[in-house]
């Protein structure tokens, strides 16, 4: 075994306090974070060496640790079924202040200043990052949970935890006067299916957004990948190809070998996408749509090619928008060596379920009238958002609203009763 993965596992032995334990297996998984940076995870399986263990079954007891292999952060440990045999001095007292301690012991993170405390029900906490107790984006989050013998069972982390290097320090300022010039653009029309009528009804609703300090710029609430390149650009053909395109298996699965963990290989989706990428994707897009959808020329628009998963996905959606809540969308699985198509993902099957629906009744409240009785129902609150262009976290408001308003009657209706 190499002489790195031995230490790395026996580092995890003992701090783990994992004595009664053997290791079965181990597996490597590569991964890239917020910060295209590319991560490798050891996954380890343990099995109590006092218990009889029947082949390949995790039985109860067993012990399922992940951990970053090059800072040595646990990442999860979980005891299956809620037994543990490991020594219980390795670990916190089920009350929420030694969870803390024992927390900020193993990760790093100051309590308050990079995570605080979200939930806490029935024996297990939830934390969310935080950059002085106000929420991040991207979210990220710790969970501990115990037993009935007051045993940590449960420990997870995953996301960002902003560190002070990367964020521009200042007090939140977004008042109404600042923020509601942005909220009134976020105010859109859109068609949501009622099951109970089968019919789609028009309502006027705020799309979440983040608003910047100044209340002069905006960061979306959904972003892309790191590796990600937006496009506009309608896929039109004079005549189809007399092809037919062949779906080949993909493989999402994301193991490393021990090699590739040491040397710190890049995960292939931290690579920026290339001009010649670019346009070599988009060009076999068209070919696939000639294919695929042959009588659809001009129909569709190549809207984002991105790196996911090991592969390029294409992004297809129409031309012309419906308005519904739920858009058809095609995506395009480009093998990245080749540069060719070999697989896609089409939404039109799960959208069937709404071709028996009436169409909705002609809008008479206009988009005006519709944000003024929103406007007192628009909520903001700060959130520190990630900005890729500068690299570091900025203070936002996060704008939400609870309320929507029929787009035919006029009616203040809450959200989650539609």
């Amino acid at each position: 075994m190499n002489k790195q993965l031995q230490e790395t596992i026996e580092y995890t032995q003992e701090k783990l306090g994992l004595e009664q334990y053997d290791l079965k297996q181990h597996q490597f998984y590569q991964e890239t974070n917020h910060f295209n940076e590319t991560i490798y995870i050891l996954s380890m399986e343990w099995l109590p060496n006092t218990v009889q263990n029947a082949e390949n079954v995790i039985s109860a007891g067993a012990a399922v640790v992940d951990l970053n292999f090059h800072t040595k952060e646990f990442t999860q440990i979980t005891f299956v079924q809620g037994v543990s045999y490991a020594a219980p001095d390795k670990y916190p007292l089920p009350d929420t202040e030694s969870a803390i301690e024992w927390i900020e012991e193993q990760t790093g993170l100051t309590f308050g200043r990079q995570f605080l405390l979200i939930d806490e029900d029935d024996g297990v906490l939830r934390f969310g990052a935080a950059v002085d107790n106000i929420p991040v984006s991207p979210v990220g989050t710790i969970e501990i949970a115990f037993n009935a013998a007051k045993q940590l069972t449960d420990f997870r982390i995953d996301g960002d935890f902003p560190d002070e290097s990367r964020i521009q320090w200042e007090p939140f300022a977004l008042t109404p006067e600042k923020f509601e010039p942005c909220a009134g653009k976020q105010c859109v029309l859109m068609e949501i299916p009622d099951e109970s009528e089968k019919k789609w009804k028009a309502y006027y609703g705020i799309e979440e957004i983040f608003i910047r300090n100044d209340g002069k710029t905006t960061i979306p609430f959904v972003r892309d990948a790191n590796s990600s390149i937006v496009f506009d650009m309608v896929l039109e053909w004079d005549e189809a190809l007399d092809e037919a395109f062949v779906s080949q298996e993909t493989d999402f699965s994301t193991e490393a070998t021990v090699e590739m963990a040491i040397a710190n290989k890049p995960h292939p989706d931290a690579q920026p996408i290339s001009e010649e990428e670019q346009k070599a994707c988009a060009m076999e897009t068209l070919h696939f749509l000639q294919k695929v959808y042959p009588d659809d020329s001009g129909q569709w628009k190549l809207t984002k090619l991105s790196r996911e998963k090991g592969y390029l996905f294409a992004e297809l959606r129409p031309t012309e928008p419906t308005g519904y809540v739920f858009e058809r969308k095609v995506r395009v699985i480009i093998d990245p060596d080749r540069l060719a198509p070999v697989n896609y993902i089409d939404n039109k099957e799960m959208l069937q379920m709404f071709n028996d629906f009436q169409e909705a009744d002609l809008v008479t409240v206009g988009q005006e009238d519709a944000f003024k009785k929103l406007q007192e129902h628009l909520e903001i609150d700060p959130v520190y958002v990630y900005d890729d262009a500068s690299g570091s976290y900025v203070l936002c408001g996060k704008l939400d609203c609870a309320y929507a308003v029929d787009a035919v009657t006029g009616e203040t209706i809450l959200l989650g009763t539609l």
